[in-house]
């Protein structure tokens, strides 16, 4: 899995690196003065205190250089399991069918085993700064079985299939100051570790897309088993 990982890391990271020397690099919600509607239904997992804290280290450097940034604050700092709706602006769904996915993923969930993650080295993308994500074994066999059984049961509408690990960190709502700067940034960041934990609980939400307004649905708790 690292090595897939890696490749898929490699390629997002040279995309986004394209977008910063090209200063194409902000996010254009950011900039507007209207309120962002985006909202969707995601299964997520929190990070523990040390690791956000990490992360808030690696988030004070990026700020140097380029202070028009937003940084995700350390409550918002999440790993996504599997986004069942993708953020969106015409985002709706009545309390049956949400109930429905609801009972699903606890029915799934109840036979999911914990699963690690570690945190290792910061990439760009073409839309902000990710932490990269390496997890073990359970993460990809709870994703798939999740697709599995929502294909037959729900509709199922990811932004994208996620098959990385990543935590995104940070986005610029303003061009950038110093491109050279982050650049420079980021390769004294590569390899930084945030550190490893266990996740042992997922909460399925209504977010946002920085997961700042968030209402919480449901906790599972992954107790089974090796």
């Amino acid at each position: 899995m690292k090595k897939e990982l890696d490749s898929l890391y490699k390629s997002i990271d040279q995309k986004g690196k394209a977008a910063i020397l090209k200063n194409q690099f902000t996010d254009p919600y950011l900039c507007q003065v209207k309120a962002d509607s985006r909202r969707g239904l995601t299964l997520l997992a929190r990070l523990p205190v040390h690791v956000g804290r990490n992360i808030g280290y690696a988030q004070q450097k990026l700020r140097i250089a380029n202070p028009n940034r937003y940084c995700y604050p350390l409550a918002d700092l999440h790993l996504t399991v599997l986004d069942l709706i993708g953020a969106r602006a015409d985002f709706s769904l009545a309390p049956a069918d949400l109930a429905a996915y609801q009972n699903s993923i606890k029915e799934l969930l109840a036979n999911c085993r914990p699963f690690s993650v570690t945190l290792q080295g910061l990439i760009a993308s073409p839309s902000g700064i990710l932490a990269a994500g390496y997890y073990s074994d359970e993460l990809f066999e709870l994703r798939e079985a999740l697709r599995l059984k929502l294909a037959k049961e729900l509709p199922l509408a990811e932004r994208y299939q996620t098959a990385s690990g990543h935590v995104t960190i940070a986005h610029f709502k303003a061009p950038l100051n110093d491109s050279n700067g982050l650049l420079f940034d980021l390769a004294k960041m590569d390899q930084l570790r945030f550190g490893s934990f266990v996740v042992k609980q997922v909460d399925l939400v209504i977010h946002d897309w920085y997961n700042h307004d968030v209402k919480v649905i449901d906790e599972f708790a992954l107790t089974a088993l090796s």
